[in-house]
């Protein structure tokens, strides 16, 4: 029998020659963390819709979709005419656009907390934003936040992620600004308080009850604290107008990136104009060369046009729906203890842990298959087609039913072979 680790190195000879270079060249030879793979990284090619196509000419499903950012699936034409379009006419003009303006203007149509906008380059920027915003408007040092969660990779965001240490570089000066907590709207309460806070920072794609937001919005406004709503992953994908308008609660602030720039580079921060405003009354200053670039502008601009006149989060949304109900049957029929679970366009899963669940709000902790035995599932996965960690499922509206059918029995073949060669 090969093995899946035999068939890995069989279908990606290219790849592996390839990974050696980077492995000179990069740390741990990748230039994003969420890119690591053993033994060694695939490089893609090329994205069309729901496929991509790595460099030795496999085709993958692909379910990470630009890391969450392509929302209408790879190289949709219209967006791909309108970046065309705009790369012909100059691709930094470095003066305002008129795209900038359009863009904006979808932005507070469809966002409800955006009564002024703010464009970024990235997600880490569109929060660290928020927090200058917040402690310039209040005069208050310290910004609430939730165990684990993410903020982006810079220092006061970074303060109580998963993967924060206190060999990472970040200053105890900058710790002490955070306030990092469970998901326990006491100890929230306790925080606020104790004083000097100026926001409380909620992870929208964090997959708890939504009336623990809605009781952060209560809390934050009889405290007279600001409240940040991080919304680079749920923006324009958990609605049109991402958490907090599935959920009707109204964030002060909020930080966007990844579906709002139509795949390109972009990010910006929505919100209360007085806010906002902190810039304009000179309290910020706030250069950035790449701030709404036209190509971002152009992208951008006809994503979200697309977004706001056509169902595509109800396609995506009723895409994981199908894919969740099928891998929890799957689950159940080989018997593999876990669940998938999630709302909206993304489909967790958690593999090796008993439980009972409602496939929405899953509160399993611990427990697992250990991390060896994830990896090598993950491998399974890819010499099956499918592009996707076996924990997170992020779809797009490109997806077929065919799609997810051949998902399927993708995952199948992983956890078959896995536990044909013991790791299950």
């Amino acid at each position: 029998m090969t093995t899946i680790d035999e068939r890995f190195a069989e279908l990606h000879p290219s790849s592996m020659t390839i990974s050696q270079v980077g492995g000179e060249t990069f740390p741990d030879g990748v230039t994003h963390d969420g890119r690591r793979l053993e033994p060694f990284r695939v490089y893609m090619d090329r994205g069309l819709g729901s496929r991509k196509w790595d460099i030795d000419g496999n085709e993958y499903v692909d379910y990470w979709t630009g890391h969450g950012s392509m929302i209408l699936g790879h190289s949709h034409p219209e967006v791909v005419k309108a970046v065309t379009e705009q790369m012909a006419k100059g691709t930094h003009l470095s003066a305002s656009t008129e795209l900038e303006v359009k863009w904006a203007s979808l932005v507070k149509q469809l966002v409800p907390c955006a009564e002024k906008v703010r464009f970024v380059a990235s997600g880490t920027e569109a929060i660290m934003m928020t927090f200058r915003m917040a402690r310039a408007y209040t005069g208050e040092t310290k910004i609430v936040r939730f165990d684990k969660a993410f903020h982006g990779w810079a220092d006061g965001p970074f303060v109580g992620a998963e993967n924060d240490n206190l060999d990472n570089g970040i200053p105890q000066v900058e710790r002490e600004t955070m306030v990092v907590l469970p998901y326990d709207i006491g100890a929230v309460e306790r925080a606020l308080d104790d004083g000097d806070v100026a926001a409380v920072i909620f992870q929208c794609n964090q997959v708890v009850e939504p009336s623990f937001a809605e009781h952060l919005r209560d809390l934050t406004e009889q405290k007279g604290v600001l409240l940040i709503f991080d919304e680079v992953v749920s923006g324009f994908r958990w609605s049109r107008g991402g958490f907090q308008g599935r959920f009707n609660i109204t964030p002060d602030l909020c930080g966007m990136a990844k579906v709002l720039a139509g795949g390109l580079p972009g990010a910006g921060v929505a919100g209360r104009a007085d806010i906002i405003d902190t810039i304009a009354k000179d309290k910020i200053y706030h250069p950035g060369t790449f701030n709404a670039n036209p190509l971002s502008a152009a992208a951008g601009s006809t994503a979200l046009s697309i977004v706001a006149v056509e169902p595509i989060t109800d396609i995506v949304d009723a895409n994981a729906e199908r894919l969740k109900a099928g891998l929890n049957d799957l689950l159940t029929r080989l018997e593999v203890p876990g669940c998938a679970y999630g709302v909206s366009s993304i489909v967790h899963m958690r593999l090796g842990v008993d439980h009972e669940c409602d496939h929405e709000y899953c509160s399993a902790d611990g427990g697992g298959y250990a991390k060896p035995v994830v990896d090598l599932i993950h491998r399974g996965l890819i010499n099956e087609g499918v592009w996707s960690r076996p924990d997170t499922f992020i779809l797009s509206a490109a997806h077929s039913d065919a799609d997810i059918d051949r998902t399927l029995e993708a995952y199948e073949g992983s956890l078959q072979q896995a536990r044909a060669e013991g790791a299950i």
